[in-house]
C-alpha cells in the first residue's frame, strides 16, 4: 500500500476547501437573487401627481384627484387603506405595451391583489379625496392623500 505524502494531502485539502467555498458563494448569490426578486417595494408620495385617469385609462388634467406618475408593476400588487381614510381609489391595468386593459371600480377598502387581469403588467392608481374642504387637491395635499393608501408590489 502506497503512503500518501503530506504534499498530496495538502493539495487535496486545498481543492476540497476551494470547492466548498465556491459552493457557499453560489448559494449566497442564489439567495440574494431570490430575495431581490421577491422583496416588496412601497410606493411613496413622490410617485403621485395631481391629475385624473379617464374610464379608458388615459391621463387627463384635473385637480380633484391624484394619480401615479408612471405605471408600476402589477406583480404582487396589494393596497392597504388606512383606517377611517377619507379617500377612494381606482386601479387601471395595462398590458406589456402600455395598452389599457381595464379599471377596477372605486375602492374604499384594502385590496388583496385578487382580480388582476391575466395579461396586466402595469397598474396606475388614482386616489380621490371624499372629504376635501374645497374639492381641489393642492400640491401640499398630495403627500397626505398618498400616505392614506399603502401600495406594495414586487420589484
Amino acid at each position: 500500500m502506497k503512503k500518501i505524502n503530506n504534499g498530496t494531502k495538502n493539495t487535496v485539502k486545498r481543492i476540497l476547501l476551494m470547492i466548498l467555498i465556491l459552493a457557499m458563494v453560489a448559494t449566497i448569490i442564489g439567495l440574494a437573487v431570490t430575495v431581490s426578486r421577491s422583496t416588496a417595494q412601497k410606493l411613496g408620495g413622490e410617485a403621485y401627481e395631481i391629475g385624473l385617469l379617464t374610464a379608458e385609462g388615459k391621463e387627463e388634467k384635473g385637480d380633484t384627484a391624484i394619480r401615479t406618475r408612471n405605471g408600476v408593476t402589477a406583480d404582487g400588487l396589494k393596497c392597504e387603506l388606512e383606517k377611517d381614510a377619507k379617500i377612494k381609489y381606482q386601479l387601471f391595468f395595462y398590458d406589456k405595451d402600455g395598452k389599457f386593459i381595464s379599471a377596477s371600480g372605486e375602492l374604499t377598502a384594502s385590496y388583496d391583489g385578487s382580480g388582476i387581469p391575466e395579461n396586466a403588467k402595469t397598474v396606475k392608481i388614482m386616489i380621490t379625496p371624499t372629504a376635501d374642504e374645497d374639492g381641489k387637491v393642492s400640491l401640499l395635499e398630495v403627500l397626505g392623500y398618498a400616505d392614506l393608501l399603502t401600495v406594495t408590489t414586487n420589484k
